[in-house]
């Protein structure tokens, strides 16, 4: 739960403010100790099968482009933003793992 302890309302969130994907719940709105015009972006939590069709897709192809984005966002209910993030993290995750799978090869070679 992203409200205080106490406060009473649960979490509604209010609204999408542009299309910057930030979100913020009415009930916590004085928790927030941000300048103003800001609002504290909200971590965006996947469902099981969202994160299994978007493996599905990374292993299929590494970065998903225009309308293939477009299709998939829409697919899962997404926006395009959530899923260029999700994959650009996603990236940065394998590209650690290779890395650390050849710095493991290298060091079993001596």
């Amino acid at each position: 739960p992203l409200c205080a302890p106490g406060c009473g309302v649960p979490p509604a969130w209010a609204a999408r403010l542009g299309a910057t994907g930030f979100l913020i719940s009415k009930c916590c709105l004085p928790l927030f100790k941000a300048k103003p015009g800001k609002a504290k972006r909200v971590r965006t939590i996947f469902s099981s099968e969202q994160l299994a069709r978007l493996e599905q897709e990374f292993s299929r192809q590494q970065y998903l482009v225009g309308q293939e984005r477009c299709l998939l966002a829409s697919s899962l209910h997404l926006t395009e933003e959530q899923v260029k993030v999700w994959f650009q993290n996603r990236r940065i995750k394998w590209r650690k793992q290779s890395l650390e799978q050849q710095q493991a090869k290298l060091a079993q070679m001596g």
